[in-house]
């Protein structure tokens, strides 16, 4: 009997004008979308392939001069030493934080303070203005936004709607179970639903394939599988709590009303307005505040070196000691405003990420970017390569100007391979899979479970007169 209500559903639902109209939104969203974003991302790609060997020509010429002054001045001091960042592969389906990140770094040591420059360097500025304007939705979006409004669309009169009809009286004055009802609704509408979607992302797949934009094996095609598991498990969520607003109203409007506020509390409320609470809970302050006082620390500590160097001039090595102590002192109590800002952002942003899980959009939003490697773990990666390629270069130049002053820098000192660069360490699939695991993926399964029971129950005792 399951079997033949699953099939009865499947037909019906096939045979409306909604699923043609998922079937179009679908196929022309995700279709447009590859096709887009695969263009740019080889674009960003030969920008990095163009970049790398522009600077390694500047690097060339450089070393192609005479004297090894001039080259440590023009390399340490002028120049410096740029980086990129590649482009990330799934990026053509999540784009994430990506965009937030500098396509370029440069780093050079001033001369006289003796401080790091670091600069981006990005081609929007004379680009369209309208492609940042108008942005392209990446498959991310269009799951998130998108589907989970059609899945809501979808289901949202599946119990009410037939009821309204008297189709829903006829069905279960047959002696047709209740339960064996909203399984079938629910096997017969999802299947129906994903069916587009996947036939619309297979589509998408193939052409990226096609292109060879993005070698789809190993890594790359396990995240991706994984990506459209978490996508069928998000849209069911939404797909079950369309089928638990049918059950718990009696009239098709008021179901649609209630499905679009819901929407727009999971979507769009609950999302960005955890930020907020996270930053009135857990405050954190200002990067300016916490630079005003490191400046106050090193007027500090000059003050004590120059009371150091008048009074126990005379003392040679125990002053040079005194100072030596009174600067290590100087550089602890810096570190310390650093780990205790860094600390309070990330108790901030721990906060803020777990009130955004009410909503089984921040679930997937997570997954899904860090799938894609375009996620939070990308900027922390971003962040620890970039302070060590900060800390690498400064050894660099220090070891580059002592042997300089001692002449002993050889004619071949310059070797562009061994210069210091940006080096992020990799993001193993499996710690990704199991940190989603034990939080992302496991709340939108505890979701469904919670909707679909809930709709369980309260048809049991849903009145069809």
């Amino acid at each position: 009997m399951l079997l033949d209500l699953i099939k009865k559903e499947i037909a019906v639902n096939v045979l409306s004008l909604r699923f043609i109209v998922i079937f179009v939104l679908f196929f022309g969203l995700i279709l447009v979308s590859t096709f887009i974003l695969t263009s740019d991302y080889q674009r960003r790609q030969q920008g990095y392939q163009s970049s790398r060997t522009a600077h390694r020509d500047a690097l060339n010429k450089i070393e192609s001069l005479e004297d090894n002054r001039k080259q440590v001045e023009e390399l340490i001091y002028n120049q410096g030493v740029y980086t990129e960042l590649q482009p990330q592969p799934l990026s053509i389906f999540v784009r994430g934080l990506e965009d937030d990140l500098p396509s370029q770094i440069h780093i050079s040591r001033n001369l006289y303070t003796s401080r790091f420059g670091v600069r981006k360097i990005d081609e929007d500025f004379y680009q369209n203005p309208f492609f940042s304007l108008f942005t392209t939705p990446d498959y991310g979006y269009i799951v998130n936004i998108v589907a989970s409004l059609l899945a809501l669309l979808f289901v949202f009169d599946a119990i009410c709607g037939e009821k309204e009809r008297g189709t829903l009286k006829i069905k279960l004055s047959n002696a047709v179970p209740r339960d064996l009802v909203i399984l079938s609704k629910w096997i017969g509408g999802y299947l129906c639903l994903i069916l587009p979607f996947l036939v619309s992302l297979l589509a998408g797949i193939t052409y990226v394939y096609l292109t060879g934009a993005v070698r789809l094996g190993g890594e790359s095609l396990d995240r991706l599988l994984w990506l459209v598991a978490i996508s069928l498990l998000y849209i069911s969520v939404f797909f079950t709590l369309g089928l638990l607003i049918s059950t718990l109203t009696h009239r098709s409007s008021t179901a649609l009303i209630v499905s679009l506020f819901v929407w727009i509390c999971s979507i769009l409320v609950i999302p960005n307005l955890a930020p907020v609470i996270g930053r009135l809970v857990a405050p954190v302050p200002t990067l300016q505040k916490i630079l005003a006082e490191k400046e106050a620390v090193d007027r500090e500590t000059s003050l004590r070196l120059q009371r150091i160097s008048r009074t126990m001039l005379e003392y040679g090595n125990e002053a040079e000691r005194a100072r030596e102590r009174i600067e290590k002192e100087g550089e602890t109590r810096k570190k310390k405003l650093d780990a205790f800002f860094q600390s309070e952002l990330r108790r901030q942003i721990d906060i803020s990420k777990t009130l955004s899980r009410i909503s089984p959009s921040a679930s997937f939003r997570y997954a899904a970017t860090e799938l894609a490697e375009t996620g939070t773990g990308l900027f922390s990666r971003f962040n620890i390569g970039y302070k060590r390629f900060q800390e690498r270069f400064e050894e660099y130049a220090e070891d580059i100007d002592d042997r300089l002053d001692d002449d002993q820098l050889g004619n071949d000192w310059l070797q562009v391979d061994e210069l210091p660069g940006l080096e992020m360490s990799p993001s193993r699939i499996e710690d990704v899979i199991d940190s989603m695991i034990t939080v992302d993926l496991l709340l939108m399964v505890i979701f469904n479970v919670i909707f679909f029971m809930a709709a369980y129950v309260f048809f049991l005792r849903y009145d069809v007169t």
